[in-house]
């Protein structure tokens, strides 16, 4: 009796049905695993604020501790107020995070988990993301996704500043690894400034020979404890916020914009921009938010202290706006990124002439010819507009819309919306840089060092007008329609009234740092 071997087609259908059964079983599997991991995360997360809540209460009973915000530390415990608390619980505990409490309960958390708790670190001695409610992403395969901050997520040796981004809450259902569409899940986008000291080598920088072929500016990164800036150079003063030393700020990655459906961006409605009603947003391929008097830019700038834990929102000083375009002259940016050479490592200049924020134009602009405009992410033409050359920069530095900053001449209110008090009250003094000169030749003392005033004055050819009675209000980096004098090294003075021209940058500044 003879025994009935499989044909080779029989076999290639067996093999068809075991990858067709394989392709529908593996995606239900990884989904389960996934959905499985999430929720023992999610318990573990339970399990550890309620741990936390506890610990909080009991320290209250023993003592008078009663903190707004905490941060958590690499190995799960916290510090509140100066003071570190450890956190007994079983299950996963998470090495990085910011927690609001409101009389010892949550009321809002931001938690990172890493593997082998272990949070990743680049080797430039940046100091580590301060993220204050912020999630973590990473450019990857043509998108932005969320990600695993125990695994690299920037090198600034690579000119890959450190991204992160508020989640909408489409966004907050998004895990590591996720990617993210920006229009859906996400509200603002901002980069990490590393907190460093600085040094100009001459008086065009390390290695430049004129005002228009500016060389390196020499930078190190340094901790907050126990630094002070070694021989021959200076700490730079946009890490001192009030009276708080910081380990570095979040920078808006984009000029400022509105709700899509905002009534600004209709030509029937274009003054009602002009309001404090504003919901901002930060993000590439929208028009910027324009026509609003500076408090109103103010006041839209810290409404994102609603998103943020143990952090202060603002709209961009003089010397933040200065500490970004030193940093994008240094080795770490657009200045040392090897892609670029001669002219080109002048940032490029945004010449959309609808203030589209991200635009570039694909050189520096040495006219004002409005040329084919170039969106964020294409590589080189697009990213030559970013101040590290790559996409991980900050854009809309040059041309775009003119930023106004806050930055003023000696208290003067000039149409801006403010009171002239506002100027002198202390809670007020950390947002706003006051000057008493008149003149860039006079801003080369220790008044004006590090704001990319008179130290880098006509750096790239750009424009260089000093506030005055006049025109009180600092607004930087040119607009669409300028030459070659735009740039990030541009200033010039106006007034603080509504005009369809000026926008902002926001910043973060973390109000506690643990490196």
């Amino acid at each position: 009796m003879s025994k009935k071997a499989f044909t080779l087609i029989e076999l290639l259908a067996v093999i068809v049905i075991l990858a067709i059964i394989a392709l529908i079983a593996v995606p239900i599997i990884i989904n389960i695993i996934r959905d499985t991991k999430e929720k023992s995360r999610d318990i573990s997360k339970d399990l550890y604020l309620t741990a936390v809540e506890q610990t909080i209460l009991k320290e209250n009973i023993e003592g008078s501790l009663n903190p707004s915000t905490c941060k958590v530390n690499i190995d799960g415990n916290i510090v509140c107020d100066d003071k570190e608390i450890k956190i007994e619980v079983n299950g996963e505990k998470p090495c990085t995070g910011d927690i609001k409490l409101n009389k010892g309960m949550v009321v809002d958390s931001r938690l990172g988990y890493c593997k082998n708790n272990k949070e990743y670190k680049d080797n430039s001695g940046a100091n580590t993301p301060e993220l204050s409610g912020l999630t973590p992403v990473l450019y990857k395969d043509n998108s932005w996704v969320i990600a695993d901050i125990s695994e690299e997520w920037y090198d600034y040796e690579k000119y890959e500043w450190a991204n992160a981004v508020i989640l909408t809450d489409s966004g907050k259902k998004k895990q590591e690894g996720d990617k993210l569409n920006l229009e859906k899940d996400v509200k603002a986008m901002f980069v990490w400034i590393p907190r460093y000291e600085y040094k100009i080598d001459g008086q065009y920088g390390k290695g430049g020979t004129s005002p228009t072929d500016p060389g390196e500016i020499e930078v190190n990164f340094i901790s907050v404890k126990g630094t002070s800036a070694t021989e021959g150079y200076t700490i730079h003063p946009a890490f001192t916020f009030g009276e708080d030393e910081l380990s570095g700020i979040w920078v808006g990655k984009f000029e400022t914009s509105a709700d899509k459906t905002s009534a600004c961006y209709t030509s029937e409605g274009i003054n009602n921009c002009n309001n404090a009603e504003q919901d901002p947003y930060i993000l590439p391929n929208v028009s910027s938010l324009r026509y609003q008097y500076i408090v109103n830019q103010f006041v839209t700038a810290k409404k994102f202290d609603k998103n943020i834990i143990g952090a202060d929102s603002h709209m961009m000083k003089n010397r933040e706006w200065g500490a970004v375009a030193y940093l994008s002259q240094s080795k770490y940016g657009k200045y040392g990124n090897p892609d670029y050479v001669g002219a080109n490592k002048e940032v490029y200049q945004n010449k959309s002439s609808s203030f589209i924020t991200g635009s570039s134009n694909g050189t520096p602009s040495q006219d004002d010819a409005i040329t084919t405009q170039y969106t964020y992410d294409v590589e080189l033409n697009g990213t030559g507009a970013s101040t590290t050359g790559t996409i991980y920069g900050v854009y809309d530095m040059s041309g775009g819309a003119n930023d106004r900053v806050m930055g003023n001449y000696s208290g003067i209110a000039f149409n801006s919306g403010f009171d002239a008090s506002w100027f002198t009250t202390p809670d007020n003094v950390k947002y706003c840089d006051i000057y008493i000169i008149d003149n860039t030749d006079s801003c080369k003392d220790e008044e004006c060092k590090g704001y990319a005033l008179g130290e880098t004055a006509n750096w790239y050819g750009d424009n260089a007008a000093f506030v005055n009675s006049s025109y009180p209000w600092f607004y930087r980096g040119g607009e669409y329609n300028v030459d070659a004098n735009a740039g990030v090294f541009y200033f010039g003075g106006y007034y603080g009234n509504s005009h369809g021209n000026g926008s902002f940058h926001v910043v973060i500044a973390p109000s506690e740092s643990t490196n």
